[in-house]
């Protein structure tokens, strides 16, 4: 039976939520969407609710109940800025010379707009250029805190390092930044009338298998909402990236947030 309204795709998706299910579309890249849509009883790609308007489900991999909600990835420009940064700014990977070759280099950064972090990293929101701007101020680098990575002392090292590579030195890498009528768009096409399903996959016997373990209606962004939740703190932009793979720049917001951004968010829960 297929849903139809917004109550029963809840009660629907409690009855599915943390257990596991078996793919029904074995060795379909998007078998995880399509499971999920076989298991509501609802057309592929998008279905109606009368109560809601149309649909358009979308599955992501499950991260853990963190306190921020990854929404989607999107890098940032000019193009290529990651595997600059983790030349000027990365340091050597944990698993360097072992799991990855002796060269490899990591470069990760929650970056908010109400703080510097620790390295000297900021996003600022730029009203002039019409930019949020991924910013690195040396002046702002936490000198005496412990590098929790553990490749320098301080973050003061770290950046007596960073300050004498070459050839591509930080001055010459910056600006970085995100227009921000694309961070809009992005916004817009990924997350307006969505159903954002997470999940986590296992094998057995060459059988995907799937569990769903939490999901969120989501109706007409609010992209007024964007640049306040950045600059006090409630939107981070998340690089996460090694020399031979960039896991992706994302755009997370707190849990307890989201709903700001939408005019109207469900948790189905």
């Amino acid at each position: 039976m297929s849903v139809k309204t917004v109550d029963e795709l809840k009660d629907k998706m409690r009855l599915l939520v943390g257990k596991w299910h078996k793919g029904t579309r074995q060795g379909n890249d998007g078998d995880a969407g399509n499971t999920l849509e076989d298991l509501l009883g609802v057309p592929e790609n998008n279905f109606k609710l009368p109560d809601f308007g149309e649909v358009e489900l979308k599955t992501k991999k499950f991260e853990g109940k963190t306190s921020l909600l990854t929404l989607f990835h999107k890098e940032p420009q000019p193009a290529a800025s990651v595997p600059k940064l983790l030349k000027c700014l990365g340091w050597k990977h944990e698993d360097a010379g072992g799991k990855y070759a002796a060269d490899e280099m990591s470069f990760r950064s929650t970056t908010y707009g109400h703080r510097f972090s620790d390295r000297g990293l900021k996003i600022v929101p730029d009203a002039q250029s019409g930019k949020l701007l991924f910013v690195f101020d040396s002046a702002q680098v936490n000198r005496s805190c412990i590098d929790r990575t553990a490749q320098f002392e301080t973050y003061g090292d770290w950046f007596d390092d960073v300050e004498l590579r070459t050839p591509l030195h930080y001055k010459n890498v910056f600006p970085i930044w995100y227009d921000l009528k694309d961070v809009e768009k992005a916004f817009t096409d990924k997350l307006s009338h969505t159903l954002l399903a997470f999940y986590k996959s296992k094998n057995e016997a060459g059988i995907k298998h799937y569990q769903y373990n939490e999901a969120f209606l989501m109706k007409d962004v609010i992209t007024s909402a964007i640049v306040p939740l950045i600059v006090e703190g409630s939107m981070a932009i998340d690089f996460d990236a090694r020399t031979r793979h960039n896991h992706g720049t994302k755009f997370r917001v707190k849990r307890s947030e989201t709903r700001r951004l939408f005019t109207d968010y469900v948790a189905m829960e």
